[in-house]
């Protein structure tokens, strides 16, 4: 055999079947052939249909979702985008999903009402789900069966001058709870049970209480609201002013579930709401907390006299209560002492008063009589001014009644806001305010609450509410050029005029360092300069 036949017959061999090699060519091929197949199905087989309360369990997968389109906004954060955000809810209203659909603006959205099948990826950031679909074929109407009873919340925000001092039933979610034992509370209704998922919130006043069989009306309820639209020139907003007893609630929301791994500025959104939370109470000898998956994930509880009772110390569980905010401590806490009925908390009224609520509910019955009542003053009382208003509790957070107060007599120094005050009075109604006015004729003032203190950087809208009001600053005394005393917040520019009697700045040099002032807060004015300005008043 010559070289070249060897050479030839080396380099065929491997590729000439025998046997078994061949078999398992055979079967190389038919598993490429299996692998494209299985390729080819997954890319056009069809996302599975699943219901919108199930859609947190597949998380970065493909679904499909039916649904009833209920709100919609285009380009929703005005910057250009070929963008447009759905709300679409379940057939019994119960659960919505939100939509981001990145398609041209031009694209014709289903009518409000329609029955909508909606393909997309389930994406979450932060707590927060929603459903992400690209494309004209990602969104197909089905029928449009839904009859809305009123106005829904999307078309009065596209043309809200249309509906302006109308009667409207608008359909929507609560923002916060509803309690029975308030007789006025502003939230929002929104397209969507969560807040930071909806695209169009409608703010609210209710007044009045509640139908008592109704209870608390959870943040989240599924709600159908009667009431009356109008543009609000102080705030430049649209609201809807509505009695207690026009809410009618279509499905109550159950607690919501909350993450260990959200930023905790999230849960500031939750405050007021029945909450739901993983973790392990602890009790460090003082307080109780929450405790969570990793070393810093930390909850301050407020545990019931149950938990206490049951040493709950350890026990690690799911948690269910009202998330809350404690002035006491600066943080928000789990109140697992709440009763479902829970109302704001009110004042101890001490023993031998009459109650000013039952006044407020039958003043005719009270009128022209002579009661002690026992409450605390709503706003200051300057000594040369006779009339201000009286509440049965300390703050505007724990009073649900408030009236008005007459003193008849002089008081020679301030009575400041919160003060307690015991009087004997005579109910009196007033045909020409249309109110009840507590004529005081001998009174007794409880301990001067402290100043509220001011946090440099709050700015005007903090501020403005304790204008007359007792407050401290700390800041550094200075004098202008022009012989004008501040108080300059140190290392900034920010500073509050002082009116004192000229001494302060040489205290401030004194101390060589800056001082707390206290004084009452007043604003002023430069009419040349068109500006407004606080002041304190330390005189």
């Amino acid at each position: 055999m010559t070289n070249e036949s060897r050479l030839a017959k080396i380099l065929r061999a491997p590729f000439e079947p025998t046997g078994g090699e061949g078999k398992l060519w055979v079967m190389f091929f038919t598993s490429l052939l299996l692998v494209s197949g299985m390729n080819f199905y997954a890319v056009i087989r069809e996302p599975d249909m699943i219901e919108i309360e199930d859609i947190q369990n597949f998380p970065r997968e493909t679904v499909k979702i039916e649904g009833i389109l209920t709100s919609y906004v285009r380009d929703p954060y005005g910057e250009q985008a070929n963008r447009i955000d759905l709300q679409v809810a379940s057939h019994d209203g119960n659960s919505v999903i939100k939509i981001r659909w990145n398609v041209d603006l031009t694209v014709t959205v289903p009518p409000i009402g329609s029955v909508v099948t909606i393909e997309g990826e389930v994406s979450e950031w932060n707590g927060r789900i929603w459903l992400q679909s690209n494309g004209y074929g990602a969104i197909t109407a089905k029928e449009q069966v839904i009859q809305f009873r009123g106005e829904t919340l999307v078309h009065v925000a596209q043309n809200p001058s249309n509906y302006a001092n109308q009667s409207l039933e608008i359909e929507g979610y609560l923002s916060e709870a509803l309690s029975p034992n308030v007789t006025y509370q502003s939230l929002s209704l929104m397209d969507n049970p969560a807040y930071g998922n909806s695209d169009h919130l409608l703010y609210m006043q209710v007044e009045g209480r509640l139908e008592p069989e109704l209870g608390t009306i959870e943040a989240g309820s599924h709600v159908i609201v009667s009431g009356w639209l109008q543009y609000d020139e102080r705030s430049l907003r649209w609201r809807l002013i509505a009695q207690a007893t026009s809410v009618e609630v279509l499905n109550y929301a159950d607690p919501v579930k909350i993450k260990w791994d959200v930023e905790p500025y999230m849960l500031t959104y939750d405050v007021g709401k029945m909450v739901i939370i993983d973790g392990t109470a602890s009790f460090d000898g003082t307080n109780w907390w929450l405790l969570g998956p990793t070393p810093t994930d930390r909850l301050c509880l407020l545990a019931s006299p149950e938990d206490i009772s049951n040493n709950i110390d350890g026990i690690s569980d799911e948690w269910t209560g009202r998330l809350v905010w404690a002035t006491d401590e600066a943080v928000i806490c789990l109140d697992r002492g709440q009763q479902p009925e829970f109302g704001n908390p009110h004042g101890q009224i001490g023993d031998g008063a009459t109650n000013m609520l039952d006044v407020a509910q039958n003043p005719f019955g009270f009128a022209n009589q002579n009661y002690t009542f026992e409450g605390w003053i709503t706003d200051p009382i300057s000594p040369d001014y006779d009339k201000g208003y009286v509440g049965d509790g300390p703050d505007y957070y724990s009073r649900n009644t408030k009236l008005r107060i007459h003193l008849i007599g002089e008081h020679v120094e301030w009575i400041e806001a919160d003060q307690l005050i015991r009087f004997n009075a005579t109910v009196i109604w007033s045909e020409s305010e249309g109110r009840i006015i507590l004529e005081a004729r001998s009174w007794t003032l409880g301990d001067t609450p402290e100043p509220t203190a001011l946090n440099w950087g709050d700015g005007y809208d903090s501020w403005r509410w304790e204008v007359g009001k007792l407050v401290s600053i700390t800041g550094e005394a200075v004098t202008d050029e022009d012989g004008n005393q501040w108080v300059n917040r140190s290392g900034s520019i920010e500073q509050v005029c002082l009116l004192g009697d000229g001494s302060e700045s040489s205290q401030q040099e004194n101390a060589g360092e800056p001082l707390t002032w206290i004084g009452r807060l007043t604003m002023a004015d430069l009419p040349l300069e068109n500006t407004i300005y606080f002041c304190l008043d330390v005189r």
